[in-house]
């Protein structure tokens, strides 16, 4: 169990709850890198604004796609975004100015959907405003803490998430939005606030729903401070938790015994930062109870580990109101509802995608023909996390 910072109340990750894309960025499948494009106006020499694609006459240019692709690919705020989003891939490390084609096709792909959403939105006499804005970059920093911590977690012992710094600390959500130039910042807030807007017309954010959710599901908000007791076999295991039910101290065993350095240079502490349910979660356990330890759990990488949660800290109804009524806007039904009815809209509207990088089929672009292996990037070894995998290791695109 590792965390990210998050902010008291936040959407708990394991929940899979208000997801990044929220409505309108339609998954895009990934397809084998089979052609690859120029990152360059490779349209006619007659055109002055070379367009990858229009929705009912408004464009995208070449050129803001390319400065799109470029952000982030060429950056780890960049790279960690397009991990947290579903299906998104990340092109060849060539630095011959290509990219592959799938890569292309998903980034344009998430614009064409944005796009299809604000044309959408506006016919419907929705204009968010500053305020709507302002709300939406804290909600979404909030979900992009979450689903960070959530990709770390899942993450191998040993490896390193496009989520993580080389010193192996997460990005936290704040950390993204800032590494990113101000016109990919300012489009994914829009686009946050957007579905915001969207999705709560069929939402009941009543102060009486609110406490009805706050009171179901109590353990969402409900902080816990977590410790551990790393060891290297399941009797070490089992003879620090006889001396711990004995009365020892947990932190004092947790400096002397622990395996893992980096926890027992803290008294075990792993961190203040996780819900109640996402401790009972990812121990599969019904309940726990403060300052009692956890039956030892063998982890992924072969050590056994004792928890232990050390305090908890209930997060008060008005702190997690925000929390609870985004909540209630990206439940299953009200999602599909908005989804549906954007695809509708797209299939009733005029899409067009310059066919360098495909052409448009009800949801997604789909990659040009494979041109001859002449043409391809060569392979080049790329971090699966980076492909959408959540962890590093070797893998190849290209012809």
């Amino acid at each position: 169990m590792s965390g990210g910072a998050r902010r008291a109340g936040a959407r708990d990750p394991s929940r899979g709850a208000g997801s990044i894309a929220a409505v309108k960025r339609i998954p895009v499948a990934l397809v084998a890198v089979a052609s690859a494009v120029a990152m360059g106006a490779l349209t006619s020499a007659c055109e002055v604004t070379p367009t990858a694609a229009s929705v009912n006459g408004d464009t995208i240019s070449v050129a803001s796609l390319n400065a799109q692709m470029t952000a982030l690919a060429d950056t780890g705020a960049g790279r960690c975004l397009l991990a947290v989003r579903s299906g998104q891939a990340v092109p060849p490390a060539s630095g011959d100015g290509w990219v592959s084609t799938s890569y292309a096709g998903a980034v344009l792909s998430n614009e064409v959907g944005n796009l299809v959403a604000a044309q959408y939105a506006a016919d419907r006499g929705i204009h968010p405003s500053a305020t709507d804005r302002s709300t939406a970059k804290a909600n979404y920093t909030s979900v992009l803490d979450g689903r960070i911590t959530s990709l770390v977690q899942q993450t191998p012992s040993g490896y390193l998430s496009a989520c993580q710094k080389p010193d192996g600390s997460a990005y936290s959500g704040q950390e993204v939005l800032a590494g990113l130039p101000a016109s990919v910042r300012d489009g994914e807030i829009a686009n946050q606030a957007v579905d915001t807007k969207l999705l709560s017309l069929g939402a009941d954010l009543s102060d009486a729903a609110v406490l009805n959710f706050y009171a179901a599901n109590r353990s969402l908000f409900v902080i816990d401070c977590v410790s551990d007791i790393a060891t290297a076999s399941q009797a070490d295991a089992d003879a620090i938790v006889a001396k711990l039910k004995a009365g020892q101290s947990f932190a004092a065993l947790a400096t002397s015994s622990s395996v893992d350095a980096q926890t027992a240079a803290n008294g075990g502490q792993l961190g203040c930062n996780f819900t109640e349910s996402r401790v009972l979660s990812a121990l599969q356990l019904p309940s726990v109870t403060v300052g009692r330890p956890v039956t030892p759990v063998q982890t992924s990488g072969g050590t056994w580990v004792i928890y232990e949660v050390t305090s908890q800290t209930p997060v008060p109804v008005g702190q997690a109101a925000p929390v609870v009524r985004d909540d209630l806007i990206h439940t299953a039904a009200n999602t599909q509802r908005v989804t549906a009815e954007l695809l509708v809209y797209a299939h009733r509207s005029a899409i067009e995608v310059n066919p360098q990088y495909g052409t448009w089929s009800v949801s997604h672009i789909v990659p040009p023909p494979s041109p001859p292996a002449r043409y391809l990037v060569p392979s080049t070894p790329l971090p699966q996390a980076l492909a959408g995998a959540g962890a590093s290791g070797p893998t190849t695109t290209g012809g």
